[in-house]
C-alpha cells in the first residue's frame, strides 16, 4: 500500500468532497450535468464503502474519480 491509499488519506479525500459537494448543493443540475453529479455521488459513497471494508486501493481509485466529476462540475460553474 502506498502512502496515497492510506486510509488517513483516504479519510482526509472524502472530507474534502463533502466540502466541495457543498460548493455545488444551489446548483440544480440537469441533462447530463445530472448524471456527471449523481455518478460523483456514487463513486464518493462506493470509498466510503471500500474505505470501511479495508480495500484501499479500490477506496482511492473511487474517491479521485469522484473528485474529477465533481471537479469538471465546478469548472462549468465558475465555481474552481
Amino acid at each position: 500500500m502506498t502512502e496515497l491509499e492510506s486510509p488517513e488519506k483516504i479519510a482526509k479525500d472524502i472530507a474534502k468532497l463533502e466540502r466541495n459537494l457543498n460548493q455545488v448543493a444551489d446548483i440544480t443540475f440537469e441533462g447530463k450535468e445530472k448524471d456527471v453529479y449523481d455518478r460523483a455521488i456514487d463513486y464518493w459513497n462506493d470509498s466510503k464503502y471500500y474505505l470501511e471494508k479495508g480495500d484501499m486501493r479500490t477506496a482511492f481509485g473511487c474517491i479521485e474519480y469522484s473528485h474529477g466529476l465533481l471537479d469538471a462540475l465546478r469548472m462549468i460553474h465558475g465555481i474552481i
